[in-house]
């Protein structure tokens, strides 16, 4: 029965999180614990819920204890952030938190968030239809972050969430288009999840650009969506670095490509045009790219799409090193970019690049075009 079924919230302030339980029970049963209560939840738990202070070590190693069995079991875990600081992102990380929300985020919002990972064990979560496209950005996001948490943790990355998320994806698209979709992502500051989910996104806008059916435009996010999953295996240090990377850091970040590449060739349960993107995202049609220097008609089409798109967003990120670049100076630099990038196709993504100037250009630490 559904209430079996609960999310699990864990507080060091129980006083101050009976409101969101309370947001979060139309979902299903919402039970809280405190942090350093000795009892624990009973029963299936279907989502867990993190309101703790993580500047404290004890907090951290008490957290880290409770949440040791739903990390082996690849229960979702989210982590609202007090500060939001850099400090507390990875510390949430490291206790195994699937994906990050900041303190002030609305219930609404936090609820509309977990409502696919619940919906997917319950079918009572909130009707997709009453959702905002915010909302649906949201879902996307945590949908995302269950995924990469997943890689980082290494256990399976799941294809039924990957085709969840890119139901989340396009239809948020579809629905607010790419300018909404780009200003909610940017509320977001984690980078690597805000470079992932803006190549996805400008995918999505691109593969609607190109009158695509449905099944091959699933097929594009789809490939976005994964296209970078081998960053959960490179170094937090690397991954976010303030500075330029060295040659040495620079080769290590470099591996993502094969990493992701063989983490899902090995699950067995993702096409061999979607394993392509993953790996050969970085290769150019003149050779130049990496990791296999891979020329011309070596390189499939899905790959070839993705790789404008991941260009473009690293382009018009922010970096602590230097300055976004505007979109439509971006654009000419893709346009620069003829024989390492197919012509006619950046001259249709020149529709997706003038609808996002319209959108805050993005704070990201992702480094370089890695």
């Amino acid at each position: 029965m559904a209430s079996e079924h609960a999310i699990l919230l864990i507080s060091d302030r129980a006083n101050q999180s009976s409101e969101l339980a309370r947001g979060l029970s139309h979902l299903c049963a919402c039970r809280t614990i405190g942090l350093h209560e000795e009892k624990t939840a009973a029963g299936p738990v279907v989502a867990i819920v993190t309101d703790v202070g993580l500047r404290h070590p004890r907090n951290i190693e008490r957290l880290r204890s409770l949440l040791l069995q739903s990390r082996a079991s690849a229960v979702p875990i989210v982590a609202i952030l007090r500060d939001d600081s850099h400090l507390e992102r990875v510390q949430a990380a490291a206790v195994g938190a699937t994906s990050l929300l900041a303190a002030h985020a609305a219930i609404s919002d936090i609820s509309a968030a977990l409502a696919p990972v619940i919906r997917s064990t319950i079918p009572i979560a909130a009707p997709v239809a009453k959702l905002t496209p915010a909302q649906r950005v949201e879902q996307a996001r945590l949908e995302f972050g269950a995924l990469f948490g997943a890689a980082a943790r290494g256990a399976p990355v799941s294809r039924t969430g990957v085709d969840r998320a890119t139901t989340s994806v396009m239809t948020a698209i579809t629905d607010g288009g790419i300018r909404q979709w780009l200003e909610v992502v940017w509320t977001h500051d984690d980078a690597t999840y805000q470079h992932c989910l803006l190549v996805t996104g400008l995918a999505a806008e691109f593969a609607v650009r190109l009158q695509f059916t449905q099944s091959d435009q699933d097929h594009l996010v789809r490939g976005a969506l994964l296209h970078d999953i081998g960053k959960a295996k490179i170094p937090l240090t690397i991954l976010n670095k303030q500075e330029a990377l060295t040659g040495e850091q620079l080769a290590i970040m470099r591996t993502h490509a094969r990493i992701g590449y063989e983490m899902l060739r090995e699950q067995g349960d993702y096409e061999p045009e979607l394993l392509d993107v993953v790996l050969r995202h970085h290769e150019l049609l003149d050779g130049s790219g990496y990791p296999d220097g891979l020329a011309g008609p070596q390189i499939p089409d899905l790959v070839r799409l993705v790789t404008i798109c991941d260009i473009y967003a690293a382009l018009i990120e922010r970096r602590p090193y230097r300055q976004p670049i505007q979109p439509a100076l971006a654009f000419n630099i893709l346009q620069e970019m003829e024989g390492k990038l197919e012509t006619a196709l950046v001259k249709e993504f020149a529709e997706v690049a003038e609808k996002s100037a319209a959108a805050p250009v993005f704070n990201s630490n992702v480094p370089g075009l890695e």
